[in-house]
């Protein structure tokens, strides 16, 4: 286990230092699963996605607690400067305090936009279908929407020597 996460963090740091812009911050105030985001970076095909959404912890065991997480492996299909279509696959979780956690596959397809001056910051709109199953078999699925605000931080470009 600590050498995948060790490849996973190399491989992190290597499309962060291949890139223009480092890692972004999606926040997504609508759809059905409000919550934050993370992405790698801006002007990459292949980039990582991992957010967190719906976080309801409850101490009353008769209300169900849930927390959702998500990690995706996302890569554009179109990438001009002010629009970026994708398509990925990742996983999801769904960890309940009070219930089974549930657990399965999501593949999310959106667009990010790019409408203002400053070409950091962007609107999000994104659908994802999914399949979420727990240890006794019970299983849901389902499509998550979300629509929200993603920016990302400039990096500083490097001076090549001459």
């Amino acid at each position: 286990m600590k050498t995948i996460l060790l490849i996973l963090f190399f491989c992190v740091a290597i499309l962060i230092s291949k890139s223009q812009t480092s890692v972004g911050i999606g926040i997504y105030p609508t759809g059905t699963e409000t919550g934050l985001g993370f992405r790698l970076n801006k002007d990459n095909h292949f980039t990582l996605d991992a957010r967190v959404t719906k976080a309801n912890l409850y101490s009353d065991t008769k209300t169900s607690s849930s927390f959702l997480s998500e990690a995706s492996a996302i890569y554009r299909l179109i990438l001009l400067e002010k629009v970026r279509f994708h398509i990925g696959v990742g996983f999801r979780g769904n960890w309940n305090l009070t219930t089974t956690h549930k657990y399965g596959p999501i593949i999310p397809i959106g667009v990010e936009a790019f409408p203002f001056p400053f070409q950091n910051a962007g609107l999000f709109f994104e659908a994802a279908p999914f399949f979420e199953t727990d240890q006794k078999y019970n299983w849901q699925g389902g499509i998550r929407t979300v629509a929200g605000f993603v920016f990302y931080f400039p990096t500083k470009e490097q001076k090549t020597k001459s």
